[in-house]
């Protein structure tokens, strides 16, 4: 497998090394790498397919939802909305200018899980597909 879809599994792995390698001191970072690695997985899948997305949007619920109701990633892809806000919420400064505070560790590692879990199966799944598109 190449291109893109590919580039976005290589990128998604990295993602969650970077976030493997933040967690113990820089726990806000590492979330933000697991939203990535999920956003990169959820771009994949849709690459493959075929369907068009703006490369801008980054809300993981709403590119979830661009695939039909049966796909066999839908439901799985879609619980990656929960990973939305750690693109955002946890980066930047609070109203009022306070600081955000660090994700849970058991959150982050559940996070973290969750995506990597994934990762092989999706790759698989990506290049099966792939092979069969004309």
């Amino acid at each position: 497998m190449s291109g893109p879809v590919a580039s976005y599994i290589a990128l998604a792995k990295e993602d969650l090394a970077v976030a493997t390698k933040l967690m113990p001191d820089h726990p806000r970072h590492a979330a933000f790498n697991i939203e990535q690695a999920a956003e990169k997985l959820l771009k994949a899948v849709l690459t493959a397919e075929g369907i068009h997305f703006p490369t801008s949007h980054h809300q993981l619920g709403a590119l979830a939802a661009l695939l039909p109701n049966s796909h066999v990633w839908r439901a799985d892809l879609m619980a990656f909305d929960d990973f939305t806000s750690y693109a955002t919420a946890l980066r930047y400064p609070k109203p009022g200018g306070g600081m955000p505070a660090d994700p849970e560790d058991a959150e982050l590692k559940q996070g973290w899980s969750e995506v990597s879990a994934l990762v092989d199966e999706i790759e698989d799944w990506c290049r099966d597909r792939m092979a069969k598109r004309p």
